[in-house]
């Protein structure tokens, strides 16, 4: 249902066929800005308005991609059993989390926004974006089933796993060569987290597409601008994601390339929104909150951040090959993903300096960072595969 919701969205706002529609994955984030936008009731009504008016500056839709191959086919079906594969009940202390909110919605459609605003509620953590959890509660129609939500969960997970290879393809990128494919899918961390419902990976995700889009070409496709929107209301650092990704779009295509400035205006809309209700409703926000830079603990936080790139049992060697693609990215592709890489880099740590004393102690107590790296993940391992990707094209290696 939403997916033909999206579809119809889709065909109405761009010059699309019902086919193409339906076919992409990315369909679904139409229907899922346009639900969050009215679970927001008036308040979202600024939003709906720029939303609105982006339509009608020139964006186009994405394009079409060649048809799949029948072993990108199954590769696919073989990952969705992969996920799927799994109790469908929380195993993880914050799946707990997200699926008690999800269940919100079983009360009525934007419940779990008015319970997010409401004080006295209990909704932990406090001021959070509601959107993950919200979604989650849409896909299964509102009913109040632990399994059907941690299936929706999971079905969640793999649209934005598909919605980052339909941008992929769409963008003509090379296709990841066996070696490539290889290091991207040796991280044991990845498969964790590709079966639970946490927010992390589908950040990263997003911000992989978003990337894509802004850096594929100087006039970004619409669809630009909901995974803006939708990054924003998975959680607060989503809007980091975002200006990481028109950094790397104005690096790419200079400063005359204006378009690619309209999925931040959307973004910041969407988290200035939350933030105001949030602030009229008396809903703090303190472990998100920003204060004077801890700049006296810059070296433990660095420090702690390269002993969780070299963690072997998390990432393998995912991250050395990560290090090696941003010294060696040659093409305009592979140089405007470094760009965004490296400004996600720079504003993770600057959040970790800025924000609250407790946030830090969940870094220091490894609890933390990880997770964050793993937003950061998709977009290395879009760097990688366009470094490495294709045979004969890969860069050449020092033999030391």
């Amino acid at each position: 249902m939403l997916q033909l919701t999206g579809a119809a969205l889709l065909v109405a706002l761009t010059r699309v066929t019902w086919r193409s529609a339906l076919e992409r994955p990315s369909s679904l984030f139409f229907s899922l800005i346009a639900l969050y936008v009215a679970s927001l009731g008036w308040a979202g009504l600024p939003l709906a308005a720029v939303l609105l008016v982006i339509t009608r500056l020139g964006l186009t839709p994405l394009p079409d991609a060649t048809p799949l191959r029948r072993g990108e086919v199954l590769s696919f079906l073989a990952l969705s059993c992969l996920v799927l594969a799994r109790p469908w009940t929380p195993t993880q202390w914050d799946e707990f989390v997200w699926i008690a909110k999800a269940r919100l919605e079983s009360l009525g459609f934007g419940a779990g926004v008015r319970a997010a605003l409401d004080p006295s509620s209990g909704v932990i953590p406090a001021g959070y974006p509601p959107l993950w959890p919200s979604a989650i509660g849409w896909l299964s129609l509102h009913v109040d089933d632990i399994e059907a939500d941690v299936l929706s969960g999971s079905l969640l997970m793999l649209a934005c796993v598909a919605t980052l290879v339909e941008v992929w393809r769409a963008r003509e990128a090379q296709a990841a060569g066996r070696f490539a494919l290889v290091i991207l899918f040796s991280s044991p961390l990845i498969w964790v987290h590709l079966r639970s419902t946490y927010v992390d990976l589908p950040v990263g995700l997003l911000s992989a597409s978003l990337a894509l889009c802004l850096t594929g070409s100087a006039r970004p496709p619409f669809l630009a601008v909901l995974l803006a929107v939708a990054l924003a209301g998975f959680k607060d650092e989503g809007l980091l994601h975002v200006l990481a990704a028109t950094g790397a779009a104005l690096t790419v295509h200079g400063v005359r390339a204006w378009r690619s400035l309209l999925p931040m205006l959307a973004a910041v809309v969407a988290s200035a929104t939350w933030k105001v209700l949030l602030w009229t409703h008396q809903v703090s926000g303190r472990d998100h909150a920003v204060g004077f830079p801890a700049l006296r603990e810059a070296p433990a936080m660095l420090k702690l951040l390269a002993l969780h790139l070299g963690d072997l049992h998390s990432w393998g060697v995912f991250w050395a090959f990560a290090v090696g693609a941003l010294l060696l990215a040659a093409s305009p592709l592979a140089r405007g993903l470094r760009v965004s890489l490296l400004l996600l880099f720079a504003l993770t740590t600057a959040a970790l300096l800025f924000g609250p004393e407790r946030v830090r102690a969940f870094a220091e107590n490894g609890t933390l960072l990880n997770r964050l790296l793993l937003q950061l993940w998709p977009t290395a391992a879009l760097l990688i595969g366009s470094t490495w990707g294709a045979p004969g094209q890969a860069p050449p290696l020092n033999p030391r």
